[in-house]
């Protein structure tokens, strides 16, 4: 939202703006802990903790370049001075550490991780503050000012919420339970995926430090936020990269931490030794296929798509009956047109259809076919209320798809006005009859 607010302020576009903030505010986060930790211990002021840090700011920056801005990168950034607070924190007899400025920020960076993803990612907070608080036999690691701070700022959030926007309780979290959350990837696929690299990499760097008990404390504590991490990606289910991301480089950067305090190679074991080098082979792989996967990506569908629009109407008005909302995000921005619509696109349709034809239980289909038929209605409503000039649509190459939506009576009599500007496999571009070029 300040992007936006930013290029309505000055004229400069908020994708700009947005590249240019997660930069600044990836690269100061990262300066900030780096601060915090050298202050610490001397051992981060060395010359190999300063090539290290090159690697850290790649790590969070385009680790993964598809997944730039999302909420879970805001998360990762917002994370690393309250972990670089509590590896300083563990070193002093009475786990004081830090400024009162580095106090703030660190409970600030707290509240906006959980924020971001309520409530699901206070485990990556909750996990090193319990391993800590067990070590030192003492609740005092959970009650420092850092997360005093970041839990009353999620709570005044959490009120807000209740007085000034309660539809979120009674409307939103209900459809999110009956549509969103039960349709995801199996458990066991699940743990496959991801998670799968977070338990290697953490075995890797449990074996190459000798064992837990030989593990430095730095290690340990952003181990345990990574893991941490975790079950908020199975809970959601949905195995997708973004929901990955703060687990995954929160991993690597544990796995950095104990490469620096290895030691001579040549002095380790055969077991450790073998465990550093997978680890290492581990995490380059990860990086050479997120990189080769966002240079190879075809936006050929998205780039055609485009110039039909920008060939025929300009500044359109853009709404979107298909079955995921990458479809219209972002062409309406590269038209330079005005999304009109409440529904980013029609994916609880497809989701609530999906999850009907899987319902045991009769009443259940019966609910999920209500929220399908109900969603279906409003976009009809909408199309013939708006009259956007632009009517994306996708997934015609699935029939069912193509006989859920666009063959559904009330769809197709609000797009009658409507013909075919271009098609693709993934998106189909509808514009109404009387949109003309140089329209005002």
């Amino acid at each position: 939202m300040p992007f936006m607010l930013l290029e309505k302020l000055t004229g400069i576009r908020a994708e700009l703006w947005l590249t240019f903030g997660v930069i600044c505010l990836g690269v100061a986060s990262l300066s900030f802990s780096a601060r915090i930790l050298a202050n610490a211990d001397p051992f981060y002021r060395r010359q190999a903790a300063l090539w290290a840090a090159s690697g850290a700011v790649f790590l969070i920056l385009c680790f993964l370049p598809d997944q730039f801005g999302q909420r879970e990168h805001f998360a990762l950034i917002a994370i690393l001075p309250w972990l670089a607070l509590q590896c300083a924190r563990q070193r002093r007899p009475n786990f004081a550490a830090g400024t009162p400025v580095q106090r703030i920020m660190a409970g600030l960076g707290a509240a906006v991780v959980v924020m971001v993803k309520p409530p699901h990612f206070a485990l990556a907070l909750m996990l090193p503050s319990l391993c800590l608080a067990v070590k030192r036999r003492s609740l005092k690691p959970f009650f420092v000012t850092e997360n005093l701070l970041g839990a009353a700022i999620a709570a005044a959030y959490v009120a807000s919420i209740a007085v000034f926007d309660s539809a979120y309780f009674s409307q939103v979290l209900p459809f999110v339970g009956d549509v969103y959350l039960p349709m995801g990837t199996p458990l066991i696929d699940n743990l496959a995926n991801w998670p799968r690299i977070v338990l290697l990499l953490a075995i890797a760097t449990v074996i190459a430090a000798g064992g837990l008990r030989t593990m430095h404390w730095d290690t340990k504590i952003l181990l345990t936020a990574a893991v941490g991490f975790v079950p908020a990606f199975l809970v959601m289910g949905k195995g997708w990269p973004n929901h990955a991301l703060p687990m995954i480089v929160v991993a690597v950067f544990a796995f950095g931490i104990e490469l620096l305090r290895f030691g001579k190679l040549r002095d380790a074991g055969t077991i450790r030794k073998a465990a550093l080098i997978f680890g290492c082979a581990l995490v380059l792989q990860m990086t050479v296929r997120a990189q080769y996967s966002a240079l190879t990506t075809d936006s050929g569908a998205i780039e055609r798509s485009v110039a039909a629009i920008r060939g025929t109407v300009e500044t359109p008005t853009v709404m979107s009956i298909a079955g995921q909302m990458q479809v219209a995000h972002p062409l309406t921005r590269l038209v330079g047109g005005s999304y009109i619509s409440r529904y980013p696109g029609a994916w609880a349709v497809s989701y609530a259809e999906i999850l009907a034809r899987r319902a045991d239980d009769p009443a259940r289909r019966r609910k999920l076919e209500g929220i399908r038929d109900r969603i279906i209605n409003e976009n009809a409503i909408e199309i013939v209320a708006q009259k956007p000039d632009i009517v994306l649509s996708g997934w015609e190459t699935d029939p069912s798809w193509s006989a859920l939506m666009l063959k559904d009576k009330r769809i197709a009599e609000a797009l009658n006005g409507y013909h075919v500007l271009h098609t693709e496999p993934e998106i189909t571009v509808y514009v109404r009859d009387t949109a003309t070029l140089g329209k005002p």
